[in-house]
């Protein structure tokens, strides 16, 4: 699983005391098959080809009429906005 593209995203949130949950731009396959919870090291890739290395675990959200999504919530201290557009890779 190294190297391996997660999802691209189409909008972050700031959830204060949690970290920053990035919501997928397509429905992340890769995320269907983990456990909600699993700790992911990944490398973020903006759109300016920046990257920053975090941590994020598996999410899933639902919002009223619309089927669950899988997403990712950075949860290391500091965590900052992320742009749209920004590559999420698995980096183990």
């Amino acid at each position: 699983m190294k190297n391996k593209f997660i999802l691209q995203v189409a909008e972050s949130r700031a959830l204060t005391g949690l970290g920053v949950l990035l919501l997928p731009a397509a429905p992340p396959v890769m995320l269907a098959s983990l456990a909600l919870h699993t700790s992911l090291p990944v490398r973020l890739v903006q759109p300016d080809k920046q990257e920053i290395s975090a941590t994020a675990s598996v999410e899933e959200i639902a919002r009223a009429g619309e089927p669950a999504i899988r997403a990712l919530l950075l949860t290391q201290e500091g965590a900052a906005a992320v742009p749209v557009g920004t590559e999420v890779w698995l980096t183990e």
